[in-house]
């Protein structure tokens, strides 16, 4: 009798682990970023790229993200110039609806 208590105390303690583990797993799963959007990746493509910050994001990745959502101008990259605008003018055209 001994040794199915151990037995039932040893599953529970495995259980109790894989339960703790998940619920940490459920936790950090919305922090894991996911695949940008095309429109997202689009914009960045046409970015230089430097991740200067002249333009007050952290990033070019950054910067995307803010064209396609409508919170920055085609014109953000200060570094890229009106080319840079151009490139990022013709991104937005291409993947947005007509």
């Amino acid at each position: 009798m001994g040794g199915f208590s151990l037995g039932v105390v040893a599953v529970a303690a495995v259980a109790a682990v894989a339960v703790v583990i998940g619920v940490q797993m459920l936790r950090y799963a919305s922090r894991i970023p996911s695949a940008p959007e095309p429109i997202v990746s689009a914009v960045l493509e046409a970015l230089p790229g430097g991740n200067c910050g002249a333009c007050g994001n952290d990033s070019c990745f950054e910067a995307a993200r803010a064209v396609a959502a409508g919170r920055a101008p085609h014109g953000v990259c200060v570094s890229g110039g009106p080319s840079a605008a151009a490139r990022v003018a013709r991104a937005i055209r291409a993947h947005r609806p007509a």
